[in-house]
């Protein structure tokens, strides 16, 4: 039989073609978006700033425009400014001040500016470009003019690539720009956009509306919209005691402004566990916008009018809105590292079902992620995934479910520090997963090479099967049961990392109580026992849903797959001294000698104090889970002593 996971049944929770809705499928990966678009693209200036006059005729599906683009040189003696626009719109003019510059048009559409003079590293210059036609979006990218009135609203809708099919700019998420939006409709068309509203005027037969974004951001989180149709309700969230201003706008003829009025309690809470909201000076909107799902415009978050979230939203809005954490303040700088944006906005799913349910709900909604993952997932790492999944469930699901882990591992408040400190180091600026597991190593002290290397970089998950035999006490003064254990890793090693290694549980049950254990399992084939102090009728691996993986169980230990040439061969071995890098309430514990020479096994903290004696005796192995669950947290050192001259010592750690 394979278990994969149960469902807290009491808790709720969206079905698969809801949670679908959050992946952007609206938003795939256009045929403008070749392989080598997919990382950071060098090029030999830094935006500073975007400032966009644009004027959109919506009954007539047209745009007039202007872009002003305001960059820093970082090589010497540039001459060339290259920039990402499609070739649908016509271009009048380029400018730079009074001087009018030459361009061409390369292949796919892109701009090719030649400078009137080459200028050096750090010199600032501003380009103008005149440009007017109609919108060329592609496969839902793009700028949508509604001229017939069929959706009630214009908007823009740009990630990954569609900012390109509206404006000219560098369409790269390693380059973050600050970006002022001067919007002129028809009267009577109100226009949202990200920022504050710096200047409106209602006067005359056009309208215009001046937002401008004061952080630097990544052009495909540039976005507006337009509609006659607007109704808004007004509130807000108090974060460090300053009210955050808030308001919904949607259609009229949809008007589902009470499925937002949670909204402020989930700012407040990502404002508690994270650094406070990052745009508390500016605001959080909420729109109606004609897509199939949601989409994370700063400060500006567009819904989809039709999109059937169910009846609680909050799930939907917690992750679009955790975004502003994770993708919008601090954004992935490749495409290959988007689950630094996708894989954290999905978790704070789970973290709001854990405000909102305990514990029981974040149990629930962690498994149903992990779930959703090994029912629909591809099996190709986290990053780095092929361009035609980025937006698919590995990024999403498995890239929550990897934090999910990551917690388990390090411990809450390890977690949430390490969390913290990715966030503050680096605000506003683009990331790269390295940058996270570096937080990670110089919060915890730990070297995570491992986790990353299996689970972010590495392919697909684990396999388990264990089997067990129970021993009933040997002679009557003993109370002890001992149960062995058989654990094997079966995933296929052409699909899938092999081998993880991972701390595992084991929960024993007798009757009504449950004895867990703790163990590291990093080989393709091991065996061990543990002691228990009646006889136990079950057991379950991973019983609390805290490891990404497939488990079969069978009814005998023999009935395990011995994995060939992982399995030790003790006669044959030479000496070694392992123990779980991290643990929490019983410490695993091997060791292995060709002989049975006298062993001592101990633990030592950092100060070098003896805390507990293991085993004094001669054995050619030792394969133990010890109890320390009142041991207090901290670095330790095990070591063992081999006569009075050989001495094996590894580090451990005790967390909460």
């Amino acid at each position: 039989m394979t278990l994969v996971f149960m469902i807290l049944a009491l808790v709720p929770l969206p079905t698969h073609e809801q949670r679908m809705l959050l992946h952007k499928s609206h938003h795939q990966p256009s045929s403008l978006a070749m392989p080598g678009d997919y990382w950071v693209e060098d090029h030999d200036f830094d935006v500073l700033n975007y400032d966009i006059d644009l004027t959109v005729n919506i009954p007539a599906d047209s745009v007039w425009a202007v872009m002003e683009i305001e960059m820093e040189a970082l090589s010497a003696e540039l001459d060339v400014i290259g920039l990402n626009f499609h070739w649908s719109y016509i271009i009048d003019e380029i400018t730079e001040g009074a001087r009018s510059l030459d361009w061409d048009v390369v292949t796919g559409g892109d701009l090719e500016i030649a400078l009137e003079r080459p200028v050096n590293v750090g010199e600032k210059l501003e380009i103008a470009i005149h440009y007017h036609g109609r919108p060329g979006w592609t496969q839902k990218h793009g700028l949508y003019i509604d001229d017939d009135g069929k959706w009630g609203v214009s908007f823009t809708n740009c990630e990954p690539q569609g900012a390109r099919l509206w404006i000219p700019c560098w369409d790269d998420p390693s380059d973050k720009a600050t970006f002022t939006q001067r919007i002129t409709v028809p009267e009577g068309y109100e226009v949202v956009a990200n920022g504050t509203l710096e200047e409106e005027d209602r006067e005359g037969e056009w309208w215009s509306f001046t937002w401008q974004e004061h952080y630097p951001q990544p052009t495909y989180l540039i976005a507006f919209a337009a509609s006659q149709d607007f109704v808004t309700a007004d509130s807000f969230a108090v974060v460090e005691g300053s009210q955050v201003p808030m308001r919904t706008w949607v259609l009229s003829a949809n008007d589902v402004r009470y499925r937002f009025e949670c909204t402020p309690g989930i700012v407040e809470y990502f404002s508690e566990i994270f650094p406070p909201y990052p745009f508390a000076d500016e605001k959080y909107d909420q729109v109606h916008a004609y897509i199939s799902g949601a989409m994370e415009n700063t400060t500006c978050t567009f819904f989809g009018v039709e999109t059937n979230w169910g009846e609680d939203w909050s799930y939907v809005i917690a992750h679009e809105l955790s975004h502003h954490w994770w993708g919008n303040w601090i954004t992935c700088a490749t495409w290959g590292d988007l689950w630094l944006n996708e894989g954290f906005a999905t978790y704070c799913e789970v973290l709001w079902w854990e405000e909102k349910y305990g514990q029981e709900g974040h149990d629930a909604y962690a498994d149903w992620i992990m779930r959703q993952y090994l029912e629909w997932g591809q099996r190709h790492p986290v990053y780095d995934p092929p361009w035609g999944d980025l937006f698919g469930v590995t990024t999403y699901e498995k890239g929550g479910s990897v934090l999910h882990m990551l917690r388990q591992v390090l411990g809450d408040e390890v977690f949430f520090d390490c969390i913290n400190e990715y966030a503050w180091r680096n605000a506003n600026e683009s990331v790269i997963t390295d940058d996270l597991q570096d937080a990670v190593e110089d919060v915890s002290g730990m070297d995570m090479d491992w986790f990353f290397d299996e689970w972010v970089y590495g392919p697909g998950h684990p396999h388990y099967e264990i089997g067990w035999r129970v021993n009933p006490p040997t002679y009557q003064s003993q109370a002890a049961w001992e149960v062995e254990f058989a654990v094997a890793q079966t995933q296929d090693q052409k699909v899938h990392y092999f081998p993880f290694r991972m701390p595992l549980e084991i929960g024993i049950y007798t009757g009504g109580d449950v004895e867990i254990i703790t163990f590291t399992d990093s080989i393709g084939y091991q065996r061990f026992a543990a002691e228990v102090d009646a006889e136990p009728d079950s057991f379950r691996l991973d019983p609390g849903n805290k490891v990404l993986c497939e488990i079969t169980y069978h009814e005998d230990i023999d009935d395990v797959p011995v994995i060939e040439g992982i399995e030790e061969d003790i006669e044959e071995s030479v000496i070694s001294l392992t123990a779980d890098p991290v643990f929490s309430a019983g410490l695993h514990v091997r060791f292995t000698q060709p002989d049975n020479s006298d062993l001592e096994l101990s633990l030592y903290d950092a100060s070098g104090r003896l805390v507990k004696s293991f085993y004094k005796g001669s054995s050619q192995e030792v394969y133990r889970i010890y109890p320390l669950e009142d041991l207090s947290p901290g670095v330790y050192f095990l070591k063992a002593e081999l006569g009075s001259d050989a001495v094996y010592s590894v580090k451990t750690v005790k967390v909460r």
